[in-house]
């Protein structure tokens, strides 16, 4: 749904503010975080997989999801999807834990672990859709994240509404001793979805002259 250019365009801005949200997670992890965007897509919920966030040896598929409504001229709600085991290393870099074994972590996120969660997803969050208020000039208003456990093993399990469209994004977290695979998704009311493609095809045509 979305051409080759406008992807590389949207990823180009998008990268831009995610090294916002990386320069705040550095200082909350006392370390070094990178995170990156390799790729991007518009599709509906049902076109979505999720299970290339479950490349681990594990049978468990279980996965922690974010989400935070937002609104005003530009609406829709985002969501950030974690493996379980991946969420766990970021709470314990947050909070200055050794890490454990792989085959401990499920059965040990915690409350606490999930409000130290919720604080890293409202960094992404704000940066994320920071970014689109920036680009379309206009200003947002957001909801308190929210976080649930979840199984994640395709998209049958209905987590995304079918036929919505869904900005889909594959991120990555580098850190000094693991790399933390997540997805964000951006669900955008038509509305909204036709305003920001046609931004990006303004943009496009002032690049081109």
């Amino acid at each position: 749904m979305l051409s080759e250019l406008q992807k590389d365009l949207l990823s180009e801005i998008l990268n831009t503010n995610l090294g916002v949200a990386a320069s705040l997670l550095s200082e909350m992890v006392n370390q070094k975080v990178i995170l990156s965007l390799p790729s991007l897509d518009l599709k509906k919920g049902n076109e979505i997989d999720l299970r290339p966030l479950n490349k681990t040896n594990s049978d468990f598929h279980t996965s922690v999801l974010s989400t935070m409504r937002f609104g005003n001229n530009f609406s829709g709600n985002a969501y950030i999807v974690f493996p379980a085991d991946k969420a766990k290393y970021l709470v314990e870099a947050c909070v200055g834990e050794e890490e454990e074994e792989e085959s401990e972590l499920f059965s040990k996120l915690t409350a606490q672990d999930l409000d130290v969660i919720k604080e890293i997803s409202n960094i992404i969050f704000n940066a994320v859709l920071g970014g689109f208020g920036n680009l379309l000039e206009v200003k947002l208003e957001y909801s308190i994240p929210q976080i649930e456990m979840t199984v994640v093993d395709s998209m049958d399990g209905g987590i995304l509404p079918e036929d919505m469209h869904f900005l889909s994004m594959f991120n990555s977290f580098y850190l000094s001793k693991s790399q933390v695979r997540g997805m964000i998704f951006i669900a955008l009311s038509v509305g909204s979805e036709n305003m920001l493609i046609n931004k990006l095809n303004e943009m496009l045509v002032d690049i081109n002259d």
